[in-house]
């Protein structure tokens, strides 16, 4: 396997190995029939097949050691027919039928079950789910021949409804045409988690099997033993497999019955009891008294997708919360596990989990205490006092109480969520605190709903938390983690214990206690402590507090070499437990561990930190040694013989960063060199070799720097700091207004404008900017909507969406709430997208765009000729409007071939009656030019404004026309 040493500014040093491959042909070669099929089956970018049959038969290859040949098909009729005909070996995911089995063999063991689905276009709002009515004479298309089309006319003959049914040969042409209109609906097996349409029923989930050649019983044989020993060996695999592929897609928002919908209309304001201080998750915002954090953020969402209101009620106890909305109270608890939060004679019902949160234990100086601290309402609090009963056990209000009790030496240690104990270990005065992730404790939160409540009520919210992903859980995790901490008075006493006379005396005290403590315990029984306080519980090897003390010493003793601090883990590692299994994972850590014991030669050391997280101080020779040792790491942890049993190879990431003998870096702890490393660790995005990244200076302060604008950001956006400027568009040669865009600004109170250059790119990566651009929409909603109200002019303004909102099947409806929510005129605003977003996936660019314009937005493509021009791509496009970039402007001026470009660019457009608007145009020389192409252009620039603030943007449309103005250029 490769092993690449990368610098964190991008920039590859040498290879030193080429990738290693198993020999297919030492492999039995088994055919398998292929067709376009989605999820199920299709083709990457590259040619290679993907989806869920293709992960399923390589992991049953594992178990019986043979390679496949795949044979293309154009439709399902021709690889039915092929396997049929026993021309191909396997037809993975077929219906089972009597009348089948005349023709192939069957799989003993489904691959998978799957239901039919009536899937309807994302904007068309005609049907709700299972809306028998208005599905009567709809135009449905399906399969010819399959069986899910039997299923749905079984469907439609048990509900009552008449349809016309439309036979088609594949699936892709069935799509197709209802992409084009030409279908109502399309009933057909689920497509998978990737589905660009809407799902209105779902009904006989039935198996579907491996089909195999008539004539190949070995075959048949193999298969089945295959599959019993993997189904043995890590029985939840299929499970895993399945929610991969065939989960729900959560881009879209849920349809709900007509009952619910008739619920949702007339219910009435709900009340949600939520705790107010277990921060992220929950709690008071002390600037606003409102409700916020992770779960407040879901609830808003709930808001956004149903149209319910709530109020909240905050609760300094959880269960004064449940018991609020078993007394009927209060009709909602924003979290409850029913595992264990419910007892079996409580009538509260709850929807499935939104958050599996785990469970941290937080130690202090004496981590073989015995004390523990525990915060009341504390679902799993219970179970962890009765697992340990050979503790002393105190419970708090808060987890926060629960940690100053750590640091009053009242406890030992305590236990609380992950999220919430990550949370509060970033506050100053819980530095010398520790966490330790405990996979025994898992809290499955849920929303509780009272007994009293309409039935309806579980059924809607279960509906939403199902549609809400465990990627836009992380983002609201990630974002309340960035919230600034309040500070109590006696958060100070503990943050600055040296400028307090009474800190000080406290810290002496203690510092007193722990030395007798110490001294007592090493007296009695040295080694057990010892063992205990250093060494890693798992792997029988150093832990961190070892490591961070002996590597200070060699470092210290040893200045005359060069080190190397290198952070390193296992890319994925939690892949390689689903496999296989958390037992399996350790005893994979331990043989880890113990060639790591024998990597590190004298004067070197290697730790595990947590999980699959390792850190070694090594002897620094040069680059190319370096290298020569990482790769021979790779190759002997491939080579080990847990890894070689199951077929398996892991990836090895890390960051190092250099100590030069004798530099000034040597002197920084243990614990900041290691971050150093961290940093440069996580500085590695996807890659299919083991990698290093090289640790640079300015590495440490991008990041603290990104997450505190982030922060700041999260708190902007919430007060109202990200503010819409407008900047017009005008008729060239009149100088009237005929359209403006809108330009976010961050005004900052106190500051000033901030530059886009600081936070653009950062939101792009972090996916804040969908937050920004909703933001600037609505205010451009308003805009127009209070100018209409008003008796004022308005004219179209255009609002700019960035890349992230076309991976998002629910922009355009979003958009269209947006637009409903302010009623306003749709076709007073434009949708603006740039060249480069377009081309990177024309395809989805192009449906993404139709289903907008069908809404009736104007679509613009902004800073078209900047570097991926494509005339052809117009004439698919469905757009109102063409920026030319001012860079093409510009060149044209001077250039005669640029000139060409820039005329053939209008004439185009002309001829495809799409409007032209020039940026960029400054000065009147500029105009002048542009006066010769015609005066059905439009022009933006400084020549006639800048982007101004509402007001200004409002005296000049009450002003109707601009006259252009030439800037003065800029002296140095």
């Amino acid at each position: 396997m490769a092993v690449c040493l990368i610098a964190c500014i991008g920039k590859p040093l040498p290879e030193a190995f080429a990738e290693s491959t198993d020999d297919p042909a030492s492999k039995k070669a088994v055919s398998v029939a292929y067709y376009e099929d989605g999820d199920y089956m299709h083709r990457n970018d590259d040619g290679s097949y993907a989806g869920y049959n293709i992960d399923y038969l390589n992991e049953i290859a594992r178990y019986a050691d043979w390679s496949y040949e795949f044979v293309d098909f154009e439709t399902w009729e021709e690889a039915y027919d092929a396997i049929a005909a026993g021309e191909v070996d396997i037809l993975p995911s077929v219906y089972h039928s009597d009348a089948r089995d005349a023709d192939m063999l069957f799989s003993k063991t489904p691959v998978c079950s799957i239901y039919t689905a009536i899937n309807v276009r994302i904007d068309d709002d005609r049907f709700a789910y299972d809306d028998f009515s208005a599905f009567q004479n709809m135009r449905v298309g399906v399969i010819e021949g399959g069986l899910d089309a039997r299923a749905f006319e079984s469907y439609c003959e048990k509900n009552g409804v008449s349809v016309e049914i439309v036979p088609f040969g594949e699936t892709p042409l069935l799509t197709d045409a209802l992409d084009q209109g030409e279908l109502d609906a399309i009933a057909i097996t689920y497509l998978g988690v990737n589905t660009q349409y809407k799902t209105v029923a779902q009904f006989s989930p039935e198996p579907l099997y491996i089909a195999i050649a008539k004539s190949r019983d070995d075959l048949k044989t193999a298969i089945d033993d295959a599959t019993d020993r993997l189904l043995i060996r890590n029985p939840d695999y299929f499970t895993e497999l399945y929610e991969t592929y065939f989960s729900i897609n959560t881009r879209q928002d849920p349809v709900f019955t007509r009952d619910e919908y008739a619920y949702i209309e007339n219910a009435p304001t709900l009340t949600v009891a939520y705790d107010s201080f277990r921060t992220p998750l929950s709690y008071t915002d002390p600037t606003t008294g409102e409700y916020a954090g992770v779960t407040a953020m879901l609830f808003e969402d709930i808001e956004r997708i149903t149209g319910l209101q709530f109020t909240y009620v905050p609760v300094d106890d959880h269960d004064e919360a449940l018991a609020m909305v078993e007394a009927g109270e209060a009709d909602i608890v924003y979290a409850v596990d029913q595992s264990v939060e419910l007892s079996s004679s409580s009538s509260m019902r709850t929807t499935g989990p939104y958050l599996k949160d785990p469970m941290a234990k937080i130690v202090g100086s004496n981590p073989t205490g015995t004390r523990i601290a525990l915060p009341k309402g504390f679902s799993l609090a219970a179970e962890i006092a009765e697992d340990s009963q050979d503790h002393e056990s105190t419970y708090y209000e808060t987890p926060k109480q629960c940690f100053d009790a750590i640091l009053d030496g009242k406890a030992d240690m305590a236990y609380a969520d992950i999220h919430v104990a990550d949370y509060l270990l970033t506050e100053p005065q819980y530095d010398s605190l520790s966490l330790l992730a405990l996979t025994d404790y898992t809290n499955n939160m849920a929303i509780g709903v009272s007994a009293s409540a309409d039935p309806l009520l579980v059924s809607i919210l279960d509906r939403c938390v199902q549609f809400t992903s465990d990627s836009t859980m992380t983002r609201w995790v990630t974002e309340t983690a960035l919230i600034s901490h309040p500070t109590s008075p006696a958060d100070i006493i503990r943050q600055y214990p040296l400028q307090i006379i009474g800190g000080i005396a406290l810290l002496f005290i203690s510092g007193t206690g722990i030395f007798v403590y110490i001294y007592r315990s090493k007296t009695s029984n040295a080694q057990r402590i010892t063992r205990l306080v250093y060494t890693d519980p798992l792997t029988g090897g150093w832990n961190l507090n070892r490591f961070q003390i002996e590597a200070s010493r060699v470092l210290e003793e040893d200045g005359g070499h060069a080190h190397a601090m290198l952070f390193f883990d296992i890319s994925r590692f939690k892949n390689f437990n689903a496999a296989f299994g958390y037992a399996e994972g350790d005893r994979f850590l331990v043989a880890m561990g113990n060639l790591l014991d024998q990597f590190v030669d004298e004067n070197e050391f290697v730790a595990r930190v947590s999980a699959d997280q390792f850190v070694a101080l090594l002897r620094w020779t040069g680059k190319e040694n370096f290298e020569r040792r990482f790769e021979r790491l790779d190759k002997e942890l491939n080579g080990l013989g847990i890894l070689e049993k199951h077929r398996y190879r892991v990836l090895v990431f890390g960051g190092i960063t250099v100590l030069e003998a004798g530099g000034e870096t040597r002197k920084d702890p243990v614990s900041e060199l290691i971050d150093c490393a961290r940093y440069a660790r996580e500085s590695i995005g996807e890659a299919s070799r083991s990698t290093v990244a090289l640790y640079t200076s300015d590495m440490k302060e991008r990041d603290i720097e990104q997450r505190t604008l982030q922060g700041e950001a999260v708190a902007a956006l919430a007060n109202g700091e990200f503010v819409a400027y407008y900047q017009p568009k005008v008729a060239i040669g009149t100088g009237e207004i005929v359209s403006l865009e809108a330009l976010v600004r961050w005004v900052v109170p106190d500051r000033g404008i901030r530059n886009p250059v600081e936070f653009i790119d950062l939101f792009e990566r972090n996916g804040f900017v969908v937050e920004v651009d909703l933001c600037v929409f609505r205010q451009a909603c308003a805009y127009i909507k209070e100018r209409i109200d008003a008796g004022l002019p308005i004219v179209p303004i255009a609002c700019n969406f960035s890349r992230l909102h076309l991976l998002d099947d629910r922009f355009p409806s979003t958009l269209k709430r947006i637009v409903d929510e302010y009623d306003v005129p749709i076709d007073l605003l434009e949708l603006e997208l740039t060249e480069s977003i377009v081309m990177e996936d024309l395809a989805r660019a192009e449906s993404m765009c139709r289903a907008l314009k069908d809404l009736g937005f104007r679509i613009t493509i902004d800073d078209f000729g900047s570097g991926y021009s494509s005339l052809g791509a117009l004439q698919h496009l469905p757009i109102d409007v063409l920026k030319i970039d001012r860079s093409l402007l510009v060149n044209s001026e001077s250039g005669q071939r640029s000139k060409i470009i820039f005329e053939g660019i209008i004439e185009m457009s002309n001829r495809l009656d799409v409007s032209v608007i020039v940026e960029g145009v400054e000065t009147i020389r500029q105009e002048t030019m542009l006066r010769s192409y015609g005066s059905h252009l439009v022009i933006q620039g400084y020549l006639y404004s800048r982007p101004v603030t509402r007001a200004a943007s409002e005296a000049q449309l009450d002003a109707g026309a601009l006259l252009p103005v030439e800037e003065e250029p800029k002296t140095v």
